[in-house]
């Protein structure tokens, strides 16, 4: 479940300027100390993650970073791909779909 929510929270990072950690908490249905460390996994991955307190503030992603497309292979996207959406069969829900929608609705360079 890590992997998925570090990927989803990637993607949700690059499609939006900015997210605040409750947000994600109520998206991955997870606690804020679980998103906290999920950033800080995403930082040791090299994601330039930037956090901004108080009002007004969240979580960003550096301005103009883009994931480098050799990071995976197409055959590896559709592997995890698939696998979100065996979750989505799993669950009984369309949270990761929705997801894979917001994503390919959008330029990315993830997907």
């Amino acid at each position: 479940m890590k992997m998925d929510r570090l990927i989803g929270i990637l993607s949700i990072l690059l499609q939006r300027e900015q997210v605040t950690a409750p947000e994600l908490a109520e998206q991955f249905e997870v606690s804020r100390r679980t998103i906290q460390r999920d950033i800080e996994a995403l930082c040791r991955a090299g994601i330039p993650i930037t956090t901004a307190q108080g009002a007004g503030g969240g979580i960003s992603i550096m301005e103009g970073y883009r994931v480098d497309r050799t990071v995976l292979t197409a055959p590896e996207m559709q592997a995890i791909l698939a696998g979100l959406r065996s979750l989505d069969s799993v669950s009984g829900t369309r949270r990761y779909a929705q997801l894979m929608e917001k994503l390919s609705a959008g330029n990315h360079t993830l997907l």
